[in-house]
């Protein structure tokens, strides 16, 4: 009867190893995946662009599957800063292919100006439901990309 509890009681330890180790790594799975910004919604995204003081449409004018290189050239290492200024990074995410959600900005006036400037937009990057980059661009060529933050 002593070696049944005794088996009994080494089961029962195994059991709680296992289960701790299994609470351990999906702790780190989740600080891995970080606790970013929800962005799995288009309620979410447009909640984002508008908190940082963008007005937008009540839907993404574009939605494209882009993928993040494993090598930045002098043009993805630029665009990665303006990703740091915003905290986010994309170096953990290169060679991933993440969603690219596009809204038209319909409040963005220049130098005070009372006209908004047509084709600006606001660029998400979201993997897995969260943001992990973002950028306010105009449509026109060899125009800007800059930090989403509307200015004071």
């Amino acid at each position: 009867m002593g070696r049944k509890n005794t088996h009994s009681k080494g089961m029962i330890a195994a059991g709680a190893v296992l289960l701790i180790g299994a609470g351990i790594w999906g702790l780190v799975r989740l600080n891995a995946k970080g606790q970013g910004i929800p962005a799995a919604t288009n309620d979410q995204r447009i909640a984002y662009i508008n908190g940082c003081g963008w007005q937008t449409g009540t839907t993404h004018d574009e939605l494209t599957e882009i993928r993040i290189p494993v090598n930045f050239d002098e043009v993805y290492e630029d665009y990665n800063d303006i990703q740091l200024m915003q905290g986010f990074d994309l170096r953990p995410y290169r060679a991933h292919s993440v969603k690219k959600y596009t809204y038209n900005i319909s409040n963005y006036r220049p130098d005070g100006s009372t006209a908004p400037l047509p084709d600006i937009y606001a660029n998400l990057l979201v993997e897995d439901g969260i943001l992990i980059g973002a950028d306010i661009s105009s449509g026109e060529a060899g125009s800007f990309v800059t930090v989403l933050d509307h200015p004071e």
